[in-house]
């Protein structure tokens, strides 16, 4: 079977396959010319080397699907040994800044006086709940039942049932609140976030008007990328966990590292007093 037929074949969203895809363009043009049982570590070494050189994030997913490439030639039988497996992973620096609590307010009240309703709703809904974009776009008032918001993840297919009585205090909304504000600031639709119309929105305009409101509200970042509207996602993790809540769940993450990893605000704090709490 062609190795593109088994990334086609895998339980895993379109957008993971297109990333895939393209990683494996990588590894082919650096190494396809080569007979695979011909093919050594001090080759793949310098094809990631050569791939960091110009992306270092890039590096990394070809070195991943290089090696589930030469993994699934050892159990098709056609080599031995996977000459990616020795091969370390560049490291790469993360550039995207985190967005504070300050930042995040900033930007919604820019939008509340120059943008369509629905986003400073998108922003509210992104923090009361700490989903990804693609979700955020799909979530629908059918979706309420049994005093939870369901949410089957796009891109993982984890299944979430979130209490609409979560309130985050940070902002002192909760999500059953933000649900009722979604409904009446534009024709009745399915979905929370939709046009004036009530016709649901394509996951694009959500990026595209919280880059604007970012830049319209003044904001910059003189070190690093500006945040994206992913970092809501990170924020909610941080006051979430403040709160007590369980974050893991809540982002719908498998391994308490990744949560961990939202929790890392990269600078943010720096030079804050941490002041030890006392038990009661």
């Amino acid at each position: 079977m062609d190795y593109r037929q088994i990334i086609d074949q895998l339980p895993v969203c379109e957008h993971t396959k297109v990333n895939r895809r393209c990683a494996l363009v990588h590894v082919l043009t650096h190494l396809g010319g080569n007979l695979i049982g011909s093919v050594r570590p001090l080759q793949v070494g310098k094809a990631i080397r050569e791939i960091a050189a110009v992306s270092p994030q890039t590096a990394k997913r070809a070195l991943f699907e290089a090696r589930a490439f030469f993994n699934e030639a050892i159990l098709a039988g056609v080599i031995n040994t996977n000459p990616a497996a020795p091969i370390k992973p560049p490291k790469v620096s993360v550039s995207r800044r985190r967005m504070s609590l300050e930042n995040w307010r900033k930007i919604r009240d820019w939008s509340v006086l120059n943008q369509p309703p629905w986003v400073p709703m998108m922003l509210d809904l992104a923090l009361v709940t700490g989903q990804r974009r693609s979700d955020l776009s799909r979530m629908r008032f059918a979706d309420v039942w049994d005093g939870c918001l369901h949410i089957e993840q796009n891109k993982t297919g984890t299944r979430l049932a979130l209490p609409v009585e979560l309130r985050l205090e940070a902002i002192g909304r909760s999500i059953s609140e933000v649900i009722d504000a979604c409904r009446s600031y534009a024709e009745i639709g399915d979905t929370f976030l939709r046009r004036k119309s009530g016709l649901p929105l394509v996951d694009a305009s959500l990026s595209a008007r919280f880059e604007e409101a970012r830049e319209g509200s003044g904001l910059h970042w003189e070190v690093g990328t500006p945040p994206s509207l992913h970092e809501c996602r990170s924020l909610s993790e941080r006051l979430y966990r403040v709160q007590g809540i369980d974050t893991k769940t809540l982002l719908g993450h498998k391994h308490q590292s990744m949560t961990d990893a939202y929790n890392d605000d990269r600078g943010l704090s720096s030079g804050q007093w941490l002041r030890l709490q006392l038990p009661p």
